[in-house]
């Protein structure tokens, strides 16, 4: 490879770098979608609702203590309890669907920190729906991983 091929690789490796950099940083927002309405939550008003804690090992890798809040307080937080339809969105366009009896049995919870830290995009962040009643059943085979959605950027709800 030539040293002109080579360098053009570089430059083009550093402008995809901080184009994802940029990207990460315009999309540490959780959008909510009502119909026709759309609310955004960051990070500092996710940290307002009430914060939850777990230490376990990821069924990706990582252990260590998960934070966040309640996926069913933060559509108490927009009065979305009763909906039935929720589906949520990650960036690499990963859908799920849940329903409010999902929500209620598993309790899972909008993870926003990794070990006091902020999720960043290149560790599946800024927001991973995790389930830490069911983690250790991930591990073992006996519970599925499709209902963790990591880099997940929107809930839709629907009645």
């Amino acid at each position: 490879m030539t040293y002109v091929k080579l360098a053009a690789i570089m430059v083009l490796m550093q402008a995809l770098l901080v184009s994802a950099n940029g990207y990460a940083q315009q999309n540490k927002v959780l959008t909510i979608r009502i119909a026709e309405q759309q609310h955004q939550l960051d990070l500092k008003q996710l940290e307002q609702l009430p914060q939850q804690s777990s230490h376990f090992k990821a069924a990706w890798g990582p252990e260590g203590e998960w934070q966040g809040v309640y996926l069913h307080d933060v559509l108490a937080h927009f009065q979305l309890e009763h909906y039935q339809d929720i589906r949520l969105s990650a960036l690499n366009d990963y859908r799920i669907r849940l329903t409010l009896q999902d929500i209620a049995q598993g309790q899972p919870v909008l993870a926003t920190h990794f070990d006091g830290e902020p999720i960043p995009l290149e560790r599946n962040g800024p927001f991973i729906l995790i389930w830490p009643q069911q983690s250790q059943q991930v591990l073992d085979g006996t519970a599925p991983l499709a209902l963790w959605i990591w880099s997940l950027h929107e809930i839709r709800v629907r009645p």
